[in-house]
């Protein structure tokens, strides 16, 4: 059954790509989630269009790691283009989106095998957990997003907006679902999907900068939202700029509510049009945000929350694809790819102001980090 829903969340964070050399660090193996101490999974996407991907276990305690872990445990291959994953804890389940193969796969995160999985689903993105027994996934096929059964991993329902291009990330904040509607370069896009999720509807679109790819919900309730800016193939120089809007969701929550008009409470432009930040995250107290400055590599960036002008001054120069932050260790986890990005990438690990701790070389395309 299909419903007619807006949708919207997006952040977009992009920057400018890096040469620099690869240093490895130590690669061994723990066992597929039987080690000691903290763990990350990293995901992998593997090699375009339709390379294998696979899951690597990196233990945060010894700094080791031990990749084709879901290879090692099952007999068949995950499939192709890994693209979001997710760690339902109170399962101790992985949920691992891979729209190459048109599927979803359920893994037990203990052992790595598969528990089910979902097929002939086309173009699903990103992943989120709306309550205890329903998962939300976004496909621009439909357009919109499924809505699954966690405990079976059958499809509930379908969600099929009149709005919005190319929905991709999904964040989750009371019962609100923001859904990021990033446009392509045919049809662009600089909306937001707002879903109530105990009900599964549309509440409203918000309106943001061009392209959002990506967001944050920090520790005071702000949604902050990344957007990489409207790029002018034909002259660059006339870009767009990209920017990072800011939305208090407890003001949010009563605006909806009293059916007033929503507004942002801060939007911030980039000077550099030539920007295209993407990969949003931030630190344990929610003060600093990280993003990588271009499409689809860059360097890494920081701003601080409270300053009125972003920085655009990278603290890592490099090619990184994806980001992630260790709030417990307080450590920056990049996914650095070199110039050619269909070779083996690497898991590189700094502290908070960018000093380079760790790198491991791992497989192609690492874009997922999910710790447990």
């Amino acid at each position: 059954m299909k419903k007619i829903a807006l949708l919207g969340l997006s952040l977009l964070l992009i920057g400018a790509c890096k040469k620099d050399s690869d240093t490895d660090g130590t690669d061994g193996g723990n066992g597929g989630g039987s080690s000691s101490g903290m763990q990350a999974y990293i995901g992998i996407e593997g090699t375009s269009p339709n390379g294998i991907s696979s899951l690597a276990l990196y233990n945060v305690t010894n700094q080791t790691i031990e990749n084709n872990v879901f290879r090692k445990a099952n007999i068949n291959p995950m499939g192709s283009q890994l693209s979001d994953m997710m760690l339902d804890k109170s399962r101790n389940q992985l949920v691992l989106i891979v729209p190459g193969s048109n599927k979803i796969v359920f893994v037990d995160a203990k052992t790595m095998k598969i528990k089910f999985q979902t097929r002939d689903l086309l173009q699903i993105r990103k992943v989120a957990q709306v309550s205890d027994n329903l998962y939300y996934v976004s496909c621009p096929e439909l357009p919109g997003f499924y809505v699954i059964n966690a405990n079976n991993g059958n499809v509930v329902d379908e969600i099929a907006f009149d709005v919005g291009v190319n929905q991709t990330e999904i964040a989750v904040w009371e019962d609100l679902a923001f859904i990021c509607n990033n446009g392509n370069p045919i049809s662009k896009d600089s909306t937001v999907s707002i879903v109530r999720t105990s009900e599964d509807t549309l509440v409203t679109n918000l309106i943001v900068g061009h392209s959002p790819n990506s967001f944050v919900i920090d520790e005071d309730n702000q949604l902050w939202i990344l957007c990489s800016g409207d790029l002018n193939v034909a002259d660059p120089t006339q870009s767009g700029a990209g920017s990072l809007w800011m939305y208090n969701l407890d003001t949010m929550y009563r605006d909806i509510d009293s059916g007033w008009a929503i507004m942002p409470d801060t939007v911030k432009y980039f000077v550099d049009n030539q920007l295209r930040p993407h990969s949003l995250t931030h630190d344990e107290a929610g003060d600093n945000l990280y993003y990588i400055t271009n499409l689809p590599t860059g360097d890494i960036a920081v701003t601080n929350t409270n300053v009125s002008i972003l920085n655009e001054n990278p603290i890592v120069e490099d090619n990184f694809y994806s980001l992630a932050f260790d709030p417990i260790n307080l450590e920056l986890y990049g996914m650095r790819t070199p110039d050619d990005i269909e070779q083996n990438g690497a898991l590189q690990i700094f502290d908070p102001v960018g000093s380079k701790k760790t790198s491991i070389t791992i497989g192609v395309k690492p874009n997922n980090v999910v710790f447990k």
